[in-house]
């Protein structure tokens, strides 16, 4: 096991315990101590920002039997609420319905100490209010959480989402199905692009259905249960259990039997004895396989944590409470700054809530980062928080370190990045001001790991979800990596518009890569310049890359991407395992797999991963 990290200075004057929550984030009491209908007030927080459809794909679907029908969340998608429900221990005898933006986290210091009835997220319908066959399916359900809670004894989970939808912490007592039917689609399920699992136990197993791709990480099911379907690739990282193979099935699993370095995301609990809250932070475990929840945590008192509240606290506040050596926790809402937020204190949490997002005001300048990660910095965690690109611009929305770090700092001594959600456009209609920033994360430092990141150029826009076009909202590429030593586990880069990911830094290590290319790109400014997903330097001497796609959709031009992949033609130190390519739709092509080996993937192989 590695050390504690660094302990911050405590100083200055200590924060209020328990703080002042703003109204976005609502503490739950357990039943018995509710004064009022719990279920109502869930569904009322869902029904805010969403409903159940009552006009289904068809009268025999099976969503209206099982499941209760469709989420119908049309045009929330870029909304501006930020929620975060915070569940006391003890029993709530209740179903909450995940929706955009909000997040679910229990505040016991195990899984088991909060026991739900059930959470569920649904397939969504489409502009129109219906769902058609498999389409939408899940495929736009993004931007929600579930953390720290365990689920009624029996009771399937019905979860169906795709990127920045992670289930972290968690005792599924059921089976948790992460793609629902609706009479078509991969398997006769619907349409849903990918997830993220951490931490959690799932008695009954995991259905992926027809997920094109999805990260498990430190899971366990069931003694006699499996890990079963999916459309292309499953990555399955220290997670005990087995995944079951059908006859003929396309998708492959990508088994790695141990966690090689990982710290779990901070989190927060409610002592009732002492009616006060602390900051867990989990000490790092080495080989880890399946789940730690009794593992050793550091627990920080309140009362050196800052609860930051969009509106009232500016980028100055917040690095002046970074300075005083207080961890920030940044409550749900969207934090419009003028400057970056710097973390120079080793041992800092930035813990976010709820999706806050942090995004450049609109009168801000140009700024080198929104997020700057100091380079003598250790220990650091930065968790939870949505990032969003400016008109004024950015050279990258985190920017961890200026310069590689000296030789023998080793994994995770830099510290961490969990579930960060990087976002360029989407929010704004083509008539406004477009917003730009060269990378979405630049990684300059060594021994940085990243745990669920969605680095995303937005496809479509307000209103009415239409497509963005003529390279609009320019992001260069989603990730950087420049230091040594870095590990990502479930990486998801879409829609950069040169390189997505560039690797440049020796010991790179990714379990898990997805990655769609730009939709509105032409041959001249993408094909014929050689980009593609993901680019190892040619320098590079050891890199391990696992379980990796590569996606086209060339929706407006004739584009013909010459690979995947492209790295070094050989060396030992590169270990590249289960990469493909597959056509999605359009026009256009992807010609190889990894530097010109492996066939094309074009329209007559539509669906069809091609693995190298």
């Amino acid at each position: 096991r590695a050390p504690a990290p660094a302990p911050v200075s405590t100083a200055s004057a200590p924060e209020a315990n328990p703080p002042q929550w703003p109204a976005t984030v609502h503490v739950v009491e357990p039943d018995g101590r509710c004064d009022y209908d719990k279920q109502a007030f869930f569904d009322n927080i869902f029904t805010d920002g969403g409903k159940y459809s009552t006009n289904p794909w068809g009268a025999e679907s099976p969503n209206t039997s099982l499941y209760g029908g469709y989420f119908d969340e049309t045009g929330r998608d870029f909304c501006q609420d930020r929620v975060a429900v915070l569940l006391k221990p003890g029993v709530h005898k209740a179903k909450f319905n995940v929706g955009f933006y909000n997040s679910l986290i229990g505040l016991g210091k195990q899984p088991d100490d909060v026991q739900l009835d059930a959470f569920e997220c649904l397939n969504g319908v489409g502009p129109d209010h219906v769902q058609h066959g498999q389409d939408p399916g899940a495929l736009n359900n993004f931007w929600r959480s579930v953390e720290n809670v365990s689920t009624a004894n029996a009771k399937n989970i019905y979860y169906f989402v795709s990127q920045a939808s992670p289930l972290r912490r968690c005792h599924i007592r059921g089976e948790l199905r992460l793609s629902g039917p609706v009479g078509g689609g991969v398997y006769d399920w619907g349409y849903a692009s990918g997830g993220f699992t951490a931490d959690c136990k799932i008695d009954g197993g995991v259905e992926f259905g027809g997920q094109q791709q999805y990260m498990t990480r430190n899971a366990e099911i069931g003694a006699d249960k499996v890990y079963a379907h999916g459309a292309w690739s499953n990555v399955l990282v220290g997670s005990k259990g087995t995944y079951k193979y059908e006859p003929n099935q396309q998708s492959r699993a990508t088994i790695v039997p141990s966690t090689e370095i990982i710290a779990e995301k901070p989190f927060i609990t409610f002592d009732d004895a002492q009616q006060k809250y602390f900051l867990q932070i989990p000490r790092a475990d080495m080989n880890k396989q399946g789940v730690t929840w009794e593992a050793e945590c550091d627990a920080v008192d309140f009362a050196r944590v800052f609860v930051a509240q969009a509106g009232t606290a500016t980028a100055r506040m917040i690095n002046l409470k970074l300075a005083e050596g207080k961890h920030v926790i940044l409550s749900p809402g969207i934090y419009r700054i003028t400057e970056p937020i710097v973390v120079k204190n080793s041992g800092t949490v930035l813990l976010g809530l709820g999706m806050a997002t942090l995004q450049p005001a609109d009168d801000a300048k140009q700024m080198d980062a929104l997020i700057l990660v100091d380079d003598a910095a250790r220990n650091i965690r930065i968790a939870g928080l949505m990032l969003q690109a400016g008109p004024a611009g950015c050279d990258a929305l985190l920017k961890w370190g200026t310069s590689k770090s000296p030789e023998g700092v080793e994994a995770g001594a830099a510290g961490y990045l969990y579930d960060i959600f990087c976002r360029v456009g989407g929010d704004r209609p083509s008539t406004e001001m477009e917003v730009w920033t060269n990378k979405m994360v630049e990684i300059n430092a060594s021994g940085v790991v990243g745990d669920n990141l969605w680095l995303w150029r937005a496809d479509h826009e307000v209103p009415d979800n239409r497509g963005v076009k003529n390279s609009r909202n320019r992001a260069d590429n989603s990730l950087v990596v420049n230091g040594d030593n870095v590990i990502m586990y479930g990486l998801f880069c879409e829609h950069a518009l040169q390189d997505l990911t560039v690797w440049n830094g020796e010991n790179g290590r990714t379990y898990f890569y997805q990655c769609e290319l730009p939709y509105d790109v032409t041959q001249e400014n993408f094909g014929a310049k050689g980009f593609v997903g993901y680019r190892i330097g040619y320098n590079v001497q050891n890199h391990r890359l696992e379980g990796a796609g590569v996606y086209s959709y060339f929706r407006d031009n004739d584009v013909h991407a010459v690979a995947g992949f492209k790295g070094p033609l050989a060396g030992p130190g590169l270990k590249l395992y289960n990469l493909f390519t597959v056509f999605l739709n359009g026009k256009g092509c992807i010609e190889s797999v990894l530097n010109g080996r492996g066939r094309a993937v074009t329209n007559a192989s539509q669906g069809r991963p091609c693995y190298y």
